[in-house]
Order: C-alpha cells, then sequence, then structure tokens
C-alpha cells in the first residue's frame, strides 16, 4: 500500500478507512499519515477529516525535564534540536511544521496518546548505547543541517519518491534490530500503538466507531499490514491530501 505519493508536481498523502470483513466486526480504524513539514492547507485537511472519529490515537514522545546539564547532553530532549531544522527547512520553503500548526486541542476529548510517555521513553532511551544516543542527539541534526543548505521544494519532494524508498528498503538499517537508534524510533513505537489497537479490537469491536490514527507516514505501512494480516482489515475509501506543491 501507499501512503505517500510524490512527483515533479507536489506531494501528496492518502488517508485510508480500515474495515473488518467480518460484519460482526463494527469497529473501523482511519489512518492518516503525517508528514513534519507541509502546507497549512494540508494541515487543515487533515484536521477537518478526523474531526469525525469518536476516538484519536496521536504520536509524540513526551520528554522529560532535567536539570543535570551532563543529563542532558545525552538525553532524549535533544530530539528537539531535529525538530529546529524542520522548522528552518519550512520557512526557507514557506511551508510550516506539524508541530507548530497540527494543533488536536479542539479535538483533546477524543484524544489517546499512543507513544513513548516519560517512563517508557527513558527505559528505551537508557537501552541505546552512546554510539546511537550520539546519532540521534547529534548526528542527524548535522545531516539535516547540511540537506537544507540549498533546499528546495523538488529537492524535499525527492526524498520522498518511489526510488528512494526503495533504495531506503535495500540498504538502509533494519528497523527492528534491538539497541539501534531506528529500532527506538520506529519498531519500538509501532509496538505501544499495535498493543492499544489490539485492546481496542477486543472490547469494542462490535462498537459503531471509528478510530483515526494521526501517527508518521513511515509508520502506515506497519500499521496498515498489522490491521490487514492480524485482523482481516481492508483499506477503503481512499483520499488524496495534497502536502505542497513543488514549484
Amino acid at each position: 500500500m501507499k501512503f505517500i505519493e510524490s512527483t515533479n508536481f507536489f506531494v501528496r498523502t492518502i488517508m485510508f478507512d480500515f474495515i473488518n470483513r467480518n460484519k460482526e466486526i463494527n469497529l473501523k480504524f482511519r489512518l492518516a499519515p503525517m508528514i513534519h513539514i507541509g502546507s497549512i492547507e494540508y494541515y487543515d485537511c487533515v484536521l477537518e477529516n478526523i474531526k469525525s472519529c469518536d476516538e484519536i490515537f496521536y504520536e509524540g514522545i513526551k520528554l522529560i525535564e532535567n536539570k543535570d546539564r551532563l543529563y542532558n547532553r545525552f538525553s532524549l530532549k535533544n530530539l528537539n534540536l531535529t525538530f529546529k531544522q524542520y522548522k528552518i527547512i519550512a520557512n526557507k520553503l514557506g511551508l510550516v511544521t506539524q508541530s507548530e500548526h497540527f494543533n488536536l486541542r479542539e479535538l483533546k476529548h477524543k484524544l489517546t496518546h499512543t507513544d513513548y510517555d516519560i517512563e517508557s521513553g527513558e527505559e528505551a532511551w537508557n537501552e541505546l548505547g552512546l554510539k546511537e544516543k550520539l546519532k540521534l542527539n547529534l548526528i542527524d541534526p548535522i545531516k539535516l543541517f547540511i540537506f537544507h543548505q540549498g533546499i528546495s521544494r523538488k529537492i524535499l519532494a525527492k526524498n520522498f519518491m518511489t526510488s528512494r524508498e526503495e533504495a531506503y528498503l535495500a540498504y538502509g538499517p533494519i528497523e527492528d534490530e534491538e539497541g539501534t537508534s531506528r529500532n527506538f524510533i520506529m519498531n519500538e513505537r509501532e509496538q505501544i500503538i499495535f498493543k492499544t489497537i489490539r485492546e481496542r479490537i477486543e472490547s469494542e469491536s462490535d462498537l459503531d466507531k471509528t478510530i483515526g490514527i494521526i501517527y508518521g507516514a513511515g509508520h502506515m505501512k506497519s500499521i496498515a499490514r498489522f490491521l490487514i494480516d492480524k485482523y482481516n482489515y481492508v483499506p477503503r475509501n481512499g483520499k488524496f491530501m495534497k502536502v505542497f506543491d513543488v514549484n
């Protein structure tokens, strides 16, 4: 399944509803893939399309404050350096970031956090070696800094194209290799949302209810496969949402 499409003209995501083949299971899921940088119109469109959901699972790593300078230097908190680079890129391209514009406060009564909380985030972070912590805290932000020198919307769009994804799958890191930063960012967080999905299906499968899932586009294939392979769901009602125009 494709949740993101990039061309020389635009980048767009695809939102799907997942409905169970078993007619006795009424619980539905709406997968809304997110990208960190996009247009105001894109984030408004996503928000408008999830308002009708009865419950919303959302991502967002919760960080702990600590006055110890040495701790902060190598802590989970320094992931914010990466998001600061996203903001710089967005400003250069006349776009905005998800963190600054995608506001879920009006839907707070529907929200269920399905990501690292302070305790689980710290536990997972402490499992990483120094090399992997440095990669997330320092090397990745530096790579982003180098990347956005001379950045354009065309260059950004190329990073979402199929050829880039295929190269990553062939030569990139393994998503679930224990002790790696990639496992920390991808697989371990997905296990949290899988657990919550499983709980809802076990307790609310007979309810006429739609659960929206707002997560990074890179996670959506894993979430979709979990629903399809484990619980016999099928995608329906694909809807395009333009993230930004290239020109």
